[in-house]
């Protein structure tokens, strides 16, 4: 099991997403929270905050795509 903690984008608006993208991992989890609360999500993203047991800390999405 990997140490630490870890941050993920997905697509949509779900953090158990199969096309999550590892951001970040960090030992720490004030290192951690730091990126995740300086990183803004884009529309139709959202980013997740991972413990090492795989239980999330944090989630918050961006806004939703503009309708063409």
């Amino acid at each position: 099991m990997q140490k630490g903690y870890r941050i993920t984008r997905h697509a949509g608006h779900t953090a158990d997403s199969a096309t999550a993208t590892l951001l970040c991992t960090s030992p720490d989890e004030m290192s951690a929270w730091r990126y995740f609360q300086a990183t803004v999500p884009v529309p139709g993203m959202s980013l997740a905050l991972w413990k090492s047991d795989g239980s999330i800390l944090a989630f918050r999405s961006g806004p939703a795509r503009p309708s063409s």
